[in-house]
């Protein structure tokens, strides 16, 4: 194995509101594609501990983890992104972007909507059950 390569692991939260989610667009990324708010977990964390902190982080709301969805895999030249995806409702606070994002989405629980999204999730979300997903909204 390649010394230089490093494997990180991270947290998304699926935010469902009105039957749509939000999506999230990074600041530094050239091409349109959003991705779930969430990040890389800190040492000593939870994954859910990790959701809450960095959804606060970079949306200014303050959510609540309530069910393990899926997993996702992100492969780039020299690093690799494994995480979970967290279904989250919101406890309190309006959405308020970090320096980190330049703009967010609520995105339909639609399949016609899921080409804005990364690939990695992307490829997982048109295979969820989005009707039982929404119950919980």
């Amino acid at each position: 194995m390649d010394a230089e390569k490093r494997i990180f692991f991270a947290v998304k939260a699926l935010i469902l509101h009105e039957e749509k989610f939000l999506a999230l667009h990074k600041s530094i990324i050239k091409e349109d594609w959003l991705e779930l708010p969430g990040g890389r977990m800190e040492f000593g964390e939870s994954a859910e501990e990790t959701v809450i902190r960095e959804v606060f982080e970079e949306t200014g709301l303050i959510v609540k983890p309530i069910k393990l969805l899926d997993t996702w895999n992100s492969v780039h030249d020299d690093y690799q992104i494994t995480g979970v995806i967290y279904y989250c409702i919101i406890e309190s606070g309006e959405v308020r972007l970090s320096d980190e994002h330049d703009r967010c989405e609520w995105l339909k629980t639609d399949i016609s909507e899921f080409d804005k999204l990364h690939k990695a999730f992307r490829e997982k979300m048109v295979n969820w059950d989005w009707d039982n997903l929404n119950l919980y909204a």
